[in-house]
Order: structure tokens, then C-alpha cells, then sequence
């Protein structure tokens, strides 16, 4: 953010990376915790649900993150801006829609583990 703003870019034109980069940290560390809690789901059509809840996450997470590792110079500031900031608001929807199927599978109890010796 302060090698852009070195460019010619005031300080709240690059906010935007800050937001993205937290959203992104916070993706990781949820998909981080959700992958153990797929691995011991029994497979019912819950935990598919969940699967492809997560996978969704994921793949939106990817994009994310390679849009940060762009260079951005100010010619492609307006463009790669709005494409973070679609995206990151997306990761933060798909982080919350897992967060409450999580929820939901504990209060209507249809999560099932599988027994590990």
C-alpha cells in the first residue's frame, strides 16, 4: 500500500487492499478449520452440501488471492479495484454462508463423525 501510494495514489485509494488482505486471512483460517471438520464428516447429504459450500470458498479465495498478487499501477487501479472488491465481498457471503450451515448442521443435528480407532 505505500509503494502505491509513492505512485501518484492517495491513502484511501488503496484502502481496498487492506479490507481484501483481512478478508483473505480470514478465509484461509476458516477453510484452515473447516477441512479437519470435513474430515470426520460421514458422507450423507449434508456434509456434500458442506463439501461444496467449502470448495466454493475456496475457489473464490484462490481468485482473491491472485488478484492481490497483481502489480497494480494506476492505469488499472479503477479495474483491478472493483474486481477485488467484488471478490472480497464475495469471500466474505461464502465465509458466512459455511459458517451457518455449520450452525444449522449442530442446531438441527445432522452432522454425523466417522469413528476413527
Amino acid at each position: 500500500m505505500e509503494e502505491m501510494q509513492q505512485h501518484n495514489m492517495s491513502w484511501i485509494e488503496v484502502q481496498f487492499l487492506k479490507k481484501a488482505v483481512d478478508v483473505l486471512c480470514q478465509c484461509r483460517t476458516v477453510l484452515m478449520y473447516t477441512y479437519v471438520f470435513a474430515f470426520y464428516l460421514r458422507k450423507n447429504n449434508q456434509s456434500i452440501m458442506f463439501e461444496d459450500n467449502q470448495k466454493d470458498l475456496e475457489n473464490a479465495t484462490e481468485c482473491l488471492s491472485e488478484y492481490l498478487e497483481r502489480d497494480i499501477s494506476a492505469d488499472s487501479l479503477v479495474d483491478i479495484k472493483q474486481k477485488v472488491q467484488d471478490k472480497y465481498r464475495y469471500c466474505e457471503s461464502r465465509v458466512n454462508v459455511l459458517l451457518q450451515h455449520v450452525h444449522e448442521g449442530y442446531e438441527k443435528d445432522f452432522w454425523e463423525y466417522i469413528e476413527l480407532l
